[in-house]
């Protein structure tokens, strides 16, 4: 990383510690940054590592320069539109200080605002890491708190009950987060019982328990399939379930055409043909994938995206594909990494819809590589495990259809639909 660059992001990364008020970043913990990506995640809807940000704020190695869409997170977060819009107002240090002087004022008033809201008990406002203003009695030891769920079926839709128990935890709310989606949430009047939720959908769901909109507990939920399903989702009123004598499951997994007027009906619609097994057992450290699979040709989608989504007990391999003149739009996300086409080369996965395209991943330890029709094509550090593996979804714009789907670890080979003879 070039000084300059370093001198901007040193700067910013300032604003946000006076801001976070949480002290010398030399002193923030692990735990303090996992805080950190859940705030920018909340604030921005976008996501960044913990071992990213930890190079960011110089406690891990810097391997490479961040990347742009990183930098517009960060920046996003601070109270910037993007990266651009925070370079244009940054200045030198020997500009009269004129840089510092404006960060440690912001940092000031946001202090001193925080401080009143404190003192009228606006609990919400608090760092995650701090302890709220209690109420009654103390706050909870981390063994009286109590975060399970219980999965009532295999497939879906699936119920999915919660028990909780926050403890001694002084609270103005109590919420159950149901996924990622930091809006998709569950209000709860009483520090402990039981809370149900229905999941429509299959894959993985980052669940956490809020208090006073203070994260203080995750569970990890997996939705599983009953062998291989289809629903069309995205823009549709809602999730539609195509009968079952609609999928067809011979020498390969398709819609029946009929499905593609249908969708027609609601332009950005997408098909999701998912086989999560009801126990992920495939080590995600240790993995080989293989799968070929091909679009029908539509005429509602310029770019024709689709999606690979290697599903696991922890958290997801995103990758997305489309025709070759939209690849610059392309978005990977990685277990918390994200990479965006816009500053990755990622041309190899343009595709040509209706071909058979074979797709592979390769993962050793936490070092992944992306093969398309043999030919390895993208590799990336991760910044930790996706857990045990369960399958894969595959989400298309138009309708897909899959040939093959093999999954491996050191001890064993998963064949959930065997390429035709």
């Amino acid at each position: 990383m070039n000084s300059t660059l370093l001198a901007k992001l040193t700067a910013l990364t300032t604003q946000i510690e006076r801001e976070l008020d949480w002290g010398e970043r030399q002193s923030w913990t692990n735990k303090d940054f996992a805080t950190l990506s859940d705030r920018i995640f909340e604030k921005t809807g976008k996501q960044i590592s913990v071992t990213t940000l930890k190079r960011i704020w110089g406690r891990a190695q810097l391997v490479a320069t961040p990347s742009q869409a990183t930098l517009d997170i960060v920046a996003e977060f601070a109270g910037f539109k993007d990266w651009r819009s925070f370079d244009k107002e940054f200045a030198p240090s020997d500009q009269k200080a004129a840089a510092h002087n404006r960060f440690a004022l912001v940092g000031g008033i946001t202090f001193l605002a925080l401080l009143v809201l404190v003192m009228l008990g606006i609990s919400s406002f608090q760092s995650q890491e701090e302890n709220p203003i209690s109420l009654e009695g103390s706050l909870a030891e981390p063994e009286e708190i109590r975060f399970e769920h219980e999965k009532i079926t295999i497939g879906y839709p699936n119920t999915v009950y919660f028990r909780y128990n926050i403890g001694n935890t002084p609270f103005d709310s109590i919420q159950i987060q149901q996924s990622w989606d930091a809006s998709k949430r569950i209000t709860l009047d009483k520090p402990k019982g039981l809370a149900s939720s229905t999941y429509y959908v299959a894959g993985y769901y980052a669940t956490k328990l809020l208090v006073n909109d203070r994260i203080i507990a995750k569970k990890d939920l997996y939705i599983p399939t009953q062998g291989w399903q289809a629903l069309i989702g995205g823009n549709v009123p809602q999730l539609i379930y195509p009968k079952p004598d609609q999928l067809h499951q011979t020498k390969t997994v398709a819609m029946d055409k009929a499905v593609l007027s249908e969708m027609n009906q609601y332009p950005g619609s997408s098909l999701w043909l998912s086989n999560l097994l009801p126990t992920p057992s495939i080590n995600s450290t240790q993995l080989d994938l293989e799968t070929e699979f091909r679009m029908t040709p539509t005429e509602k989608s310029i770019c024709q995206n689709m999606w690979i989504v290697v599903t696991g007990s922890k958290d997801v391999f995103r990758f997305q594909l489309s025709v070759p003149g939209c690849v610059g739009d392309l978005m990977f996300f990685l277990n918390m990494d994200m990479v965006s086409g816009r500053d990755k080369d990622l041309s190899a996965f343009g595709i040509t819809p209706h071909e058979w395209t074979n797709f592979k991943l390769k993962v050793r330890d936490l070092q992944l590589i992306a093969s398309i029709n043999d030919e390895p094509v993208f590799a990336h550090e991760l910044s930790d495990d996706i857990g045990e593996i369960g399958g894969v979804q595959y989400i298309f714009e138009g309708l897909g259809e899959i040939r093959l789907l093999e999954m491996k670890d050191k001890t064993q080979n998963l064949n959930l639909l065997k390429r035709p003879l």
